[in-house]
């Protein structure tokens, strides 16, 4: 397995403005996130709100530090007006091309040296540039949380959006368009990690969520269990009959439930997805376990 690792942004401080006190811990946490990155393989990371708090001047120095692409199709430079990182990059990997467009609408007040293009209309000529050099095109946005509601009909040819700047942990179970684009964000202070599995066989059929439409029929056929709790002997219209609402409700969850069952009939295109709390029960990797416990060390010693 070689998984393609992407970052959506606001990787690399724990706050947008740094204050004297921490400066120095927190450029020392940027360049370990960028090391363990640089470790665990990362093929990209969009330059988001928060990789801009220590100024222009180091994030072009960190950037020109690594291996790992940094992008974004709409941060350019105030003075020469020319963009200050690769808007994309076309990854090649188990036969599949993929071109990764990196953005943000978030840009601190205070910066003078950076200015953003309208982060709509520069993802659509970008998603343009490149759809027929792809097999897919992921998005990676930088953006509120109230921005990112507008992201799948903006950008309705890509097939997947990852987006950081908010609180909400999308959910398999959370409705999303048939088809695509699918919408996922791992929510706050990088809690979960994000794996999606996806299948391509052509680029004619739509990608079907295989995770949403499972979890969507366990869901409804434990609303409809429920109901039948009353009376196991009877069927539900008979149990209900004559209310209504109810009888209602059962006739969406058993709609809802064929539904499901019809798209998960030989699909052609597939995209699974799981959130992967990073808690106590992930199995530690001895040598980054103490590349982590140096890098907090050297940062609360900075502190002081």
């Amino acid at each position: 397995m070689n998984p393609i690792i992407l970052d959506a942004g606001d990787v690399f401080f724990t706050k947008p403005v740094l204050h004297d006190s921490t400066r120095d811990s927190e450029k020392y946490r940027a360049s370990a996130m960028l090391m363990g990155y640089e470790k665990i393989g990362c093929d990209v990371i969009n330059v988001g709100y928060y990789e801009l708090a220590a100024g222009l001047t180091f994030l072009l120095e960190t950037s020109a530090s690594t291996k790992i692409p940094f992008i974004s199709a709409n941060l350019k430079s105030s003075k020469t007006n020319k963009l200050l990182f690769d808007p994309y990059v076309i990854i090649n990997r188990n036969e599949l091309s993929v071109g990764v467009i990196g953005l943000t609408s978030l840009l601190p007040a205070t910066e003078r040296d950076i200015k953003a293009d309208d982060y709509i209309e520069t993802g659509k000529i970008m998603i343009d540039k490149i759809k027929n050099q792809v097999d897919i095109i992921v998005m990676l946005v930088n953006a509120s949380q109230k921005d990112q509601k507008l992201l799948t009909k903006a950008f309705s040819e890509a097939g997947i959006i990852y987006t950081s700047g908010s609180t909400l942990l999308t959910r398999p179970m959370m409705k999303q368009l048939d088809g695509g684009p699918y919408l996922f964000s791992t929510g706050r202070e990088a809690r979960y990690i994000n794996v999606t599995e996806l299948e391509l066989k052509n680029d004619h059929d739509p990608i079907i969520n295989v995770s949403y439409l499972e979890a969507n029929q366990k869901y409804n056929q434990r609303k409809l269990d429920r109901l039948q709790d009353v009376d196991i002997t009877k069927a539900l219209d008979d149990i209900y009959k004559g209310q209504t609402n109810i009888l209602n409700m059962i006739d969406e969850s058993r709609n809802n439930m064929k539904h499901a069952k019809d798209q998960l009939k030989n699909p052609t295109n597939t995209l699974y997805i799981k959130n992967i709390p990073l808690d106590a029960k992930i199995i530690d990797d001895e040598k980054m376990l103490e590349f982590v416990n140096q890098s907090l060390a050297v940062c609360n010693s900075l502190k002081n």
